[in-house]
């Protein structure tokens, strides 16, 4: 049973919706909060990163970490929920930078700056941010200590930065702290490098939002002639003593003074060395011995968790999607399933139709064939019929011994004699009639016929058109007659030859043909047949006929164009016949 069109498209729609319903029903168990997207997500979003960051930059001990990571949380939700890329770097980042002043768990400090780094690389406008996290996710392979993962990941970060620009590099502030990292794993080369190439003393300021970059290029320095160039002092040291001294940051000042005591034993200031040595001890015991470290610790646990079940979310939702995406697949797969089968079942009727259709054409060409065959034979015996009656004609009027009834025989003779040269024209040319030769041939013949010893000449002017076929035999029956009566009673005046004019021209609505004689002007006689002809021929092509006043053989003979529908299909063209003819 053939479906239509319509039915096809009413069962398509209705399997669509139950793919839908079934596929939606397992993902309408995950509970998920409705996303915000634009300026309702960025604006909350970077007001409470603000926050965070204002606690963070605080560095007063775990009790700062755990409040800043509270809005970091809180931040991460809503980038998970927004779908937002710049949200999403920024969450991570921002996740990651407390991780990595945790210490503790490295793993998750490469995951975050890893994850921050890919989703700012997306954005062209984040550049600086994507370097930024390139250089903590170095800082991070430092602390778990992966000597080699370091050094790797410094080596391909320290090339895209030397590819860049100079104006853009100045505007990457990390530099220092990827050099820092460097002598962190004992890369000192790398790092000397990294400083020689990429940075240089007098763009090197502390950023209270991030890190103390001063304090970092002294520590370098310090650990490049100590423990890279083996110099026995360094001036840089003592720099760094003094930056140390001014730091409030508990988290800064247990690491400082960690380092101070190793570089002045290097440098057998052991005094120096023993006094930093005794401040880092105390800040050890005070950060270590706070109950603010366990807290920290379940923040951390619970933030994890928290981002665990905003990443579910996301991939829930996720899932959703491809789940509503395939039950659209599947439904268009079915409709086109169907609609091949239509196309299928209609290609075949059409074929069939299509064999049917060209089995009906032989049979109508034979049939073509069969009634041209016919025409033709019929065409022949019309021919051989005019040719009989013309010579039947002709040996009357041979055998008469009556002048008058061998007038109306040469007259009825030159008629038949017009109609078949007529029917000959048409059957050579299928595709047109040329008028002007056959005009000519037409007076020809009955001025050849009727001219004796009178010297007649002719002057035939024609434009090229083409004319119905059924208006060709009533002209050339009127001209001929017109001809005719020319030669039997026009008499030329000063004895010099009889001249036919004959003009056939193209007007806008008509085609006019124009006669007349050289004859003198003689009183009319009265209408014969001939004349009696011309008027009823006129009539049937619905034509004008007008006879100049005072001669009777001047006519203008006007067929419209819905009669004529002639067409001009060249510029015009004259012909022109000038025939004397004496026997």
């Amino acid at each position: 049973m053939a479906l239509s069109a319509k039915a096809l498209l009413r069962l398509w729609a209705h399997g669509c919706c139950w793919a839908w319903w079934l596929l939606c029903l397992p993902a309408a168990r995950v509970a998920a909060a409705p996303p915000v997207t634009g300026a309702a997500a960025r604006a909350p979003f970077f007001a409470l990163l603000r926050a965070g960051d204002s606690v963070y930059a605080q560095r007063a001990g775990y009790r700062s970490l755990q409040r800043s990571l509270t809005y970091f949380d809180s931040a991460y939700a809503l980038a998970a929920r927004s779908r937002d890329t710049l949200l999403l770097a920024e969450a991570a980042f921002a996740k990651g930078r407390v991780y990595d002043a945790w210490n503790k768990e490295p793993a998750h400090t490469i995951a975050y700056f890893q994850q921050a780094a890919t989703l700012f690389r997306r954005l062209p406008a984040a550049w600086p941010r994507y370097y930024y996290a390139r250089y903590l996710l170095v800082h991070a392979y430092d602390k778990v200590p992966d000597t080699t993962g370091t050094v790797r990941a410094a080596r391909a970060l320290y090339r895209e930065l030397r590819a860049l620009p100079d104006s853009l590099r100045r505007r990457v502030p990390t530099t220092v702290e990827l050099a820092w990292s460097c002598t962190e794993v004992g890369a000192y080369a790398l790092a000397d490098s990294v400083l020689r190439h990429l940075t240089r003393r007098a763009l090197v300021h502390n950023d209270p939002d991030s890190y103390d970059h001063l304090t970092h290029y002294y520590l370098v320095r310090a650990r490049l002639d100590l423990l890279h160039h083996h110099r026995g002092a360094s001036a840089y040291l003592d720099s760094l003593d003094r930056d140390y001294q001014v730091q409030t940051a508990l988290f800064d000042r247990e690491y400082y003074s960690r380092q101070l005591a190793h570089l002045y034993a290097v440098a057998r200031r052991y005094d120096r060395a023993y006094q930093r040595l005794a401040e880092n001890r105390r800040f050890t015991d005070t950060l270590e011995g706070s109950s603010d470290i366990a807290q920290l610790r379940l923040a951390l646990l619970r933030s994890t968790e928290h981002a665990t079940e905003a990443q579910a979310r996301v991939a829930a939702a996720d899932r959703r999607q491809r789940l509503l995406l395939l039950g659209a697949l599947l439904g268009g797969l079915l409709l086109l399933g169907l609609l091949s089968a239509y196309f299928y079942r209609q290609n075949r009727r059409n074929r069939a139709q299509a064999h049917a259709l060209v089995q009906a054409n032989q049979a109508l060409d034979e049939k073509v064939s069969q009634v041209e065959l016919l025409n033709k034979e019929i065409q022949h015996r019309i021919k051989n019929n005019l040719h009989m009656v013309f010579s039947l004609l002709q040996m009357q009027e041979r055998r008469t011994t009556s002048e008058e009834a061998a007038e109306h025989l040469q007259a009825a003779r030159l008629r038949v004699e017009s109609i078949a040269a007529l029917h000959n024209q048409l059957l050579r040319s299928p595709a047109g009639l040329n008028l002007g030769a056959y005009l000519r041939s037409l007076i020809s013949n009955v001025v050849t016929c009727l001219a004796n010893d009178k010297q007649i000449v002719t002057h035939l002017q024609t434009d090229v058109l083409h004319l119905p076929e059924r208006v060709y035999l009533p002209l050339s029956l009127i001209l001929n007659e017109w001809v005719t009566n020319s030669i039997k009673y026009a008499e030329p005046s000063g004895g010099g030859p009889l001249e036919v004019n004959v003009e056939v021209r193209q007007e806008p609505t008509q085609v006019c043909i124009c006669y007349h004689d050289s004859g003198q002007p003689t009183p009319p006689n009265p209408p014969g047949l001939g004349s009696q002809l011309i008027s009823l021929l006129s009539r049937q092509l619905g034509a004008t006929l007008t006879t100049a006043s005072g001669r009777p053989y001047d006519y203008e003979l006007c067929i419209p164009h819905a009669t004529s529908t002639s067409t001009v299909s060249a510029p015009p063209a004259y012909e022109r016949t000038d025939q004397p003819v004496g026997r």
